[in-house]
């Protein structure tokens, strides 16, 4: 099945200017047609798979997949302070480079698919804060559900909603759409807890932030 740029950027959900990026930085496959450039289906998929992503549809179980703990996944992708950068791409590949994942990632391409979600739109939710994440329907060859806090050394324009810079970055991946939608969920949650929100403007030491979102999670079992 042969798509264009336009069927082939809604099939990976990136923009057209990222479809033509990545032919040209990280080897996307296509042939050049008529019209442009040309691509099947199979082989994007193939080579996304390839680089350590799949499709959120081809996940086994996700139906059944049990709500993410935000002190669990924290625990997983760690807590970084003092993280240098001095624009969203900087930032974003400190972010590939430290965010605690398996060692067969690809951690150039999940740049690469970090910065194809801040091209769609900024990841920024205000107050300092933003998000970025992979838009499904990518999902990274992970176990479980993966959360990163980073602490910049220096405010960074990221375009957010409030105009605000961004001083504090949730990095996030999971292994299907419902565990990331879930995850989601409870860091906006989570952000806007007073007594977690406190810690975050604090940069507050690790333990005392895993404590933290081990009583988000309480707060949230009990609604």
């Amino acid at each position: 099945m042969k798509l264009n740029v336009s069927e082939a950027a809604n099939l990976l959900q990136v923009s057209e200017r990222t479809i033509r990026r990545w032919i040209d930085i990280l080897g996307l496959p296509a042939t050049e047609g008529e019209d442009g450039p040309e691509f099947h289906r199979r082989e994007l998929i193939e080579w996304a798979d390839a680089h350590s992503f799949h499709l959120a549809k081809e996940v086994p179980g996700e139906k059944d997949a049990t709500p993410p703990s935000i002190q669990e996944a924290l625990e997983q992708g760690g807590i970084h302070h003092q993280v240098p950068g001095k624009s969203v791409e900087e930032c974003l590949e400190q972010v590939s480079r430290l965010l605690h994942l398996p060692d067969p990632i690809d951690r150039v391409f999940f740049h690469h698919v970090l910065l194809a979600r801040e091209d769609l739109a900024s990841t920024g939710i205000g107050e300092g804060i933003a998000i970025p994440h992979v838009r499904a329907p990518l999902v990274l060859h992970v176990d479980v559900p993966t959360l990163g806090l980073f602490f910049l050394e220096s405010p960074v324009d990221w375009g957010a909603i409030d105009n605000k810079p961004v001083e504090i970055l949730f990095a996030l991946v999971s292994p299907g759409v419902r565990q990331h939608l879930g995850l989601l969920s409870r860091i906006s949650f989570a952000v806007r807890d007073p007594e977690f929100h406190n810690l975050l403007k604090e940069r507050a030491s690790g333990q005392a932030l895993l404590e933290a979102a081990g009583s988000i999670d309480q707060k949230l079992a009990q609604r």
